[in-house]
């Protein structure tokens, strides 16, 4: 006796029918079933895919086509220092200088902006430079900015200069500080003015 009479002969012998398999009518359709997107979602999809396409395309194109430009001056009026001077061979960019910014709130709104400004590599004392500084408060970009404000070297202190300002309103502000001549470069720092002395 083979397995599969075995299964076949127990239900026989429970005396229960075995049930036949139903043949569909070749006359009769099932009923249409859906195939995903209606017209009207088919064609936003389309859109989509060929905007996406021709923004792509006409990105590829205008990076290929436009070429980079220098940028401008520092400072609107001031001259762009000359690249060909400290040593700077075409095309190299003169060496930045390296600046560290300390900044103190003294009360009454008045704050004391202090540059060390030093060579690159070296780290010697750069003295007689051109040093300029801004405020500006970081809630209100551009509202109440300040500058240039220029910034004399410390007597005694080589390559240390600093400059006095007083400020708009209490708040956290972004101090900025720039050598202009003779090494270009530039240093951020954040400030928080405090409370308004009571007098």
């Amino acid at each position: 006796m083979s397995l599969k009479s075995k299964f076949r002969g127990s239900d026989e012998t429970l005396g229960k029918p075995v049930p036949a398999r139903r043949q569909a009518r070749p006359d009769r359709r099932r009923p249409a079933t859906s195939t995903g997107l209606s017209p009207l979602g088919q064609g936003l999809v389309l859109g989509v895919c060929v905007g996406m396409t021709l923004a792509l395309g006409i990105g590829v194109i205008g990076f290929l086509v436009t070429r980079p430009t220098a940028a401008g001056p520092a400072v609107a009026g001031q001259p762009v220092a000359d690249q060909g001077s400290a040593g700077a061979t075409k095309g190299e960019r003169p060496p930045a200088a390296s600046i560290d910014v300390t900044a103190t709130h003294l009360g009454d709104l008045q704050v004391r902006i202090v540059a060390r400004v030093s060579a690159p590599g070296s780290y010697d004392p750069v003295t007689k430079a051109q040093v300029v500084a801004w405020t500006d408060m970081v809630a209100m970009p551009m509202a109440h900015r300040q500058g240039p404000i220029t910034m004399t070297e410390v007597p005694g202190r080589p390559g240390t200069y600093q400059a006095f300002t007083k400020v708009a309103m209490v708040g956290e502000y972004n101090l900025t500080v720039e050598t202009l001549q003779p090494m270009p470069s530039r240093a951020d720092r954040r400030l928080d003015v405090g409370e308004v002395a009571k007098g």
